[in-house]
């Protein structure tokens, strides 16, 4: 992995990406912050399917009765990890109404971006315009809480790009208790630590637990049965638009299945990467962390629309070629539009339009998802080890 470009490079490589960005960036918020007038949660998600500009950010305000700020955990049960349940948590605090959440959580995830693209700007390797110039930051912005995990993944590969193994590690166990997968990455960070010593490893390994410790232990002390719904949440989660459903399985009774399957693909891959570092010492871990994310996200059972923010950022970190990054951003626009146009379709309960939308429509843009995938991930993964001796 190279070393980051100085100050000077990298702002002329951030400067004109950061504009068109931005210009992105507001437009997302234009589009989506007329939801926040709506006073019906309902009707909220009726307009909001119909006019492609859901959020679950302005959903899940009113869900949650974030006017009272309950706080995540000891208060609230919540389906994702502390550090995203506690970024949910504290614009309500600041903001409590509807209009003033929305805003605020929106200026932190387009912070988020913005440093995001910085770390792309400053990597040689990478792709900032993937990023800067990308629908999916139009679309998938304020949709969820997602960059709140993007930006501490993209910043523990910049310091470990700089040498800074300690404070990566650090930065990356954020990310992973954020949105958990980075742990895929973290653990691609950890075997390559073993090229300097075992005990420089095992000391990085207790960061990542020291950590952990700190974020989880007084959550799981307290509220452990809240703090524990995120695991369970998650194994007993119905299968969603995914290869699964493609094939016809049962969403509720395969779902168990299909959680082995995604454990042992994904492990299985991972434990590809780790022989094949341990063999050459040459893994490049920005292009072996891309591909071992692409295969989770094949393998898993829940695609959420969002996920293409982590595919486009992984892609330009990466830098991969332009046709797969332009492939990237095509499926993931398509992608948007065919989903929340199937929820409004439903919503209007046509059944007769809704089978044909599924047939013809739908389901053909779930079956370009993961051939998207699937060639993020060949790509990815056969270009992974580096020609010259990684230092």
């Amino acid at each position: 992995m190279d070393q980051p470009l100085d100050r000077r490079a990298t702002l002329r490589r951030f400067a004109l990406p950061a504009l068109v960005c931005s210009a992105i960036l507001a437009a997302s918020y234009q589009r989506t912050a007329e939801g926040t007038r709506h006073p019906s949660p309902w009707g909220y998600r009726l307009w909001s399917f119909g006019a492609l500009a859901y959020s679950d950010i302005i959903a899940l305000h009113e869900d949650r009765g974030a006017k009272a700020h309950p706080f995540p955990y000891l208060h609230d049960k919540v389906e994702y990890p502390v550090l995203m349940g506690l970024g949910m948590w504290w614009p309500s605090v600041l903001a409590p109404d509807r209009v003033g959440y929305f805003a605020l959580t929106f200026a932190a995830l387009a912070l988020c971006a913005l440093g995001v693209l910085w770390v792309l700007a400053s990597l040689p390797q990478s792709q900032p315009w993937v990023w800067a110039a990308s629908p999916a930051l139009l679309v998938y912005t304020a949709l969820n809480w997602d960059l709140f995990g993007i930006l501490p993944l993209a910043a523990g590969l910049w310091l470990w790009a700089k040498l800074k193994d300690k404070s990566a590690v650090a930065v990356l166990t954020l990310a992973v208790w954020t949105k958990f997968f980075p742990l895929l990455v973290l653990g691609l960070v950890l075997v390559i630590s073993l090229r300097h010593s075992f005990w420089h490893a095992l000391k990085l390994v207790g960061i990542f637990v020291a950590v952990t410790l700190v974020l989880n232990l007084p959550f799981a002390l307290i509220a452990r049965d809240n703090w524990q719904w995120f695991f369970k949440y998650n194994q007993i989660r119905e299968i969603e638009p995914s290869l699964y459903i493609l094939a016809g399985l049962d969403p509720r009774g395969f779902a168990p299945t299909a959680n082995l399957i995604a454990a042992g693909v994904t492990l299985a891959a991972a434990l590809a990467l780790a022989v094949t570092e341990l063999v050459t010492r040459r893994l490049d871990v920005l292009r072996a962390s891309c591909g071992l994310i692409c295969v989770f996200f094949l393998a898993n059972k829940v695609f959420s629309p969002q996920y293409w923010l982590w595919v486009v950022a992984l892609v330009a970190l990466a830098g991969l070629p332009g046709w797969l990054g332009s492939l990237v951003n095509l499926v993931a626009l398509g992608d948007f539009v065919a989903s929340f146009s199937r929820l409004h379709i439903q919503s209007e309960r046509v059944w007769a339009i809704t089978v044909w939308f599924d047939r013809f429509v739908f389901f053909p843009t779930v079956a370009a998802r993961y051939a998207a995938l699937a060639a993020c991930a060949v790509w990815a993964l056969a270009h992974s080890v580096r020609r010259e001796v990684a230092i």
